[in-house]
């Protein structure tokens, strides 16, 4: 457990190492904090952050390299790479959580048609969901033979995306009821853990054969 919770600081201090990208990001997720029904849409750029910059490396590069210098093994590496995640997405969440309710007083009540905790809920378990279709892909493939399937996720997702804050700005979506918020959180949870599962026994695989 150690090595997982460095190599997930390592990846911490890889992220500060970008201060310029991240403050960008960290910009634009605040400024779509303001309101619920545009929320999700920073926090999915901000997640596409984790596959364009810290956990999207190649096999080959240097970041790569240094990992595989390390005395860990893989299966360490992979779940420091989804401890990393889950972090950065609870995070990113607290971000959205703290932005919103400082706008809230200054801003009238419909630019947040949904409700704080069932747009938490929401973005984590979509979010969650898309590292846990992607991660693997990354550490599987590499960022550069993963970028075509990555691209194509994210498409997609900002697609929904958009169609999402075009239905919220009318008031086409209504709050989500207790069990709902809850349960999303619990898929969310699910999908990282058996992601993360099976992206160990195939990471495993994969040094065998290299």
């Amino acid at each position: 457990m150690r090595n997982v919770l460095l190599l997930c600081r390592t990846d911490w201090f890889r992220l500060a190492g970008l201060p310029r990208y991240s403050l960008v990001y960290l910009l634009i997720l605040a400024g779509f904090s303001v309101s619920t029904h545009v929320a999700p849409i920073g926090y999915i750029m901000a997640c596409y952050v984790l596959s364009a910059t810290v956990v999207g490396f190649d096999d080959n590069s240097a970041a790569g390299l240094f990992t595989g210098t390390l005395p860990v093994s893989r299966a360490q590496i992979v779940w420091g790479k989804y401890f990393f995640c889950t972090a950065f997405l609870l995070l990113a969440d607290g971000v959205v959580l703290l932005v919103n309710r400082a706008a809230a007083g200054l801003l009238p009540p419909s630019v947040n048609p949904l409700p704080i905790g069932s747009l938490l809920a929401l973005q984590f378990c979509g979010a969650a969901v898309i590292i846990a279709v992607s991660l693997p892909l990354i550490l599987l493939l590499g960022s550069i033979r993963a970028r075509y399937g990555l691209v194509a996720i994210y498409m997609a997702v900002f697609f929904l995306l958009f169609r999402y804050a075009s239905e919220a700005g009318r008031g086409g979506i209504p709050p989500l009821p207790s069990d709902a918020v809850s349960l999303l959180w619990l898929v969310g949870a699910a999908a990282l853990l058996a992601s993360a599962l099976i992206t160990v026994c195939l990471y495993r695989e994969h040094e065998y054969l290299q």
